[in-house]
C-alpha cells in the first residue's frame, strides 16, 4: 500500500510532537511504501529537501509559510497557524477582544490565505514529491496545526484517494470567538469527505459526534503511545530528598501549580523532614518558578527554560516522581504522559481548570500511574495529594522503594507496534467501503 503522511513535525528530535508520526511511519514503512511531507527541523528555512531516510521513507521537507503568513509573524505578532494571528502589538485592547473588527478582518485574510495554500501545497506535493507511476492508497493529515487537515482535504481530491483525517488536538473545543466560528465551518465542510477521522483520546470523538462535525461510524480513538525502544536506564539520587521532574510547557499559564505547593505546605506540616527538588524544564516554566515564590518554596526550584528532548529525557530518568500538569479539553491524551510511562516512574498528574474528568486523569488512575489530582476538587485533592508525597518521600528517607505498581498488561496496548495495527486495520476498512 502507498501511504502518505502529511505531518508538521518528523523526527524533530526538540519536538515531542513529532513522536507518533516518527514511530507509526517507521513501522508501517516495514509493510508499505510510506512517504511523509513535513516542515524543516527550522520552520523559517525556506528551502525544499526530499530524501530517502534510512527507514526507506521519502521524506519530504516543505516550508509552509506563505507570503500572509510572514508579513502577519512580522506585524501582528505569534505565530501563523498556531494562533491565527488574532494577537496584536498595537496595545490597543479594542483590537484585542475577540470579535473585534480588527480580529474579524485578520481571520477573514487569513483563513483566506489557509485555502489558497492548502491548494498550492497540495499540488506542489502531486507535482514534486509523489514519484512518477505511484498511486497514493490513503492520505493521512495529523493535524493541530488545523492547516494540516486542510491539507488532507485538498490532497484527496487532487489524489482521488481516501483520506484520513488524524488529530493530535482539537483546535477547538468551544465556539466563543470570530476564527473558533470560522474553524467550525471549515470543519463542518472538509470532515464530510473525510474517509475517517482519528482523535488521540475518547473525550475528542464524543465532542466531534456530539458538535456534528463527523459522523460515530467513521470517527475512530487511536491515542498516543510510545515506543518500548525508547526507554531508557533509571538513575537514582540518594539524597534523601524527593526528586519531582516538570519537562513541557504550560501554554502561558493555562497549566498552573498551586495545587502541588499547597499539597507541599501541608506535606511540611505534617513532617518538618520533608525535603524535595522540584526541576522543570519547556516552554512557560517560568509560570512555575513564580508560584512557587507565592508560596515561599522557590528555593527547592531549578527551571532549565527549553532544552533539546535528549536532554528533557536524561531529566526524567533522575526523578523519583513526574509532574504532569494538564488543561481539561477534550481529546486531548498528551505524549508527554506515554513519554513518563517509559521512565517507570510514580506520575502526579495535576488537571487544571473547570469541567469534568479529563482522559488524562483516567489514564492514570485506570493504569495506576500514581495520582491523579485536580483543581475542581482543590482542598480534598490537596490533601490527598499531601499525603501521597509524604508517604512517598517516607519511603525515600528509608531506602525502599517508591510506591509504584501500575497494569503492565493496560501498559503494553500503548506501544507504538500494537498503534500501528490499528492503522492498518482502519486501512482495510476505508478500502472495503469503496
Amino acid at each position: 500500500m502507498n501511504i502518505l503522511v502529511v505531518t508538521p513535525f518528523f523526527k524533530h528530535d526538540k519536538n515531542i510532537a513529532s513522536v507518533r508520526w516518527t514511530n507509526i511511519s517507521t513501522r508501517l514503512a516495514k509493510k508499505h511504501n510510506v512517504i511523509v511531507v513535513t516542515q524543516p527541523h527550522d520552520d523559517m528555512d525556506m528551502n525544499t529537501e526530499v530524501f530517502t531516510d534510512e527507514s526507506g521513507i521519502l521524506v519530504a521537507r516543505i516550508n509552509q509559510k506563505t507570503a500572509y503568513e510572514k508579513f502577519a509573524v512580522k506585524y501582528f505578532g505569534g505565530a501563523t497557524g498556531d494562533d491565527w494571528q488574532t494577537s496584536s502589538n498595537s496595545g490597543d485592547e479594542a483590537a484585542q477582544t475577540k470579535d473585534s473588527f480588527v480580529r474579524k478582518l485578520k481571520n477573514r485574510v487569513l483563513f483566506a490565505s489557509m485555502k489558497s495554500k492548502a491548494k498550492n501545497y497540495a499540488r506542489y506535493i502531486v507535482k514534486n514529491v509523489i514519484p512518477a507511476g505511484t498511486k497514493v492508497d490513503v492520505v493521512i493529515s495529523s493535524a493541530c496545526p488545523f492547516i494540516e487537515m486542510m491539507f488532507g482535504y485538498e490532497l484527496k481530491k487532487q489524489l482521488k484517494c481516501k483520506w484520513i483525517s488524524d488529530f493530535r488536538d482539537l483546535p477547538f473545543t468551544k465556539v466563543e470567538s470570530d476564527d473558533e466560528k470560522q474553524m467550525q465551518f471549515i470543519m463542518d465542510k472538509y470532515l464530510r469527505i473525510a474517509d475517517a477521522v482519528v482523535t488521540i483520546a475518547s473525550r475528542g470523538k464524543m465532542y466531534l459526534v456530539e458538535e456534528g462535525l463527523s459522523c460515530a461510524d467513521k470517527t475512530h480513538v487511536i491515542t498516543n503511545g510510545f515506543s518500548m525502544l525508547d526507554a531508557r536506564e533509571s538513575v537514582y539520587v540518594d539524597d534523601k530528598k524527593l526528586h519531582i521532574v516538570h519537562t513541557g510547557s504550560l501554554y502561558g499559564g493555562v497549566r498552573k501549580a498551586d495545587l502541588l505547593f499547597k499539597a507541599i505546605q501541608i506535606a511540611k506540616n505534617n513532617n518538618p523532614f520533608f525535603d524535595y527538588i522540584l526541576e522543570c524544564a519547556g516552554g512557560n516554566n517560568e509560570t512555575i518558578v513564580s508560584t512557587a515564590k507565592n508560596y515561599g518554596e522557590e528555593v527547592n526550584v531549578k527551571n532549565y527554560g527549553f532544552i533539546p528532548r535528549e536532554k528533557a529525557l536524561n531529566l526524567q530518568a533522575r526523578a523519583d516522581i513526574l509532574l504532569a500538569l494538564s488543561h481539561k479539553r477534550p481529546g486531548t491524551l498528551a505524549a508527554k504522559l506515554f513519554e513518563y510511562v517509559l521512565n517507570k516512574k510514580p506520575i502526579v498528574l495535576i488537571s487544571c481548570g473547570k469541567g469534568e474528568c479529563s482522559d488524562e486523569t483516567d489514564f492514570v488512575r485506570n493504569i495506576n500511574l500514581g495520582i491523579a489530582a485536580d483543581e475542581v476538587n482543590f482542598e480534598q485533592d490537596t490533601h490527598s495529594l499531601a499525603e501521597y508525597l509524604l508517604k512517598q518521600f517516607e519511603l525515600k528517607s528509608n531506602s525502599s522503594t517508591l510506591e509504584y505498581s501500575p497494569d503492565l498488561s493496560m501498559i503494553v496496548e500503548y506501544d507504538h507496534d500494537n498503534l500501528v495495527k490499528k492503522f492498518e486495520n482502519l486501512f482495510v476498512e476505508i478500502q472495503m467501503k469503496g
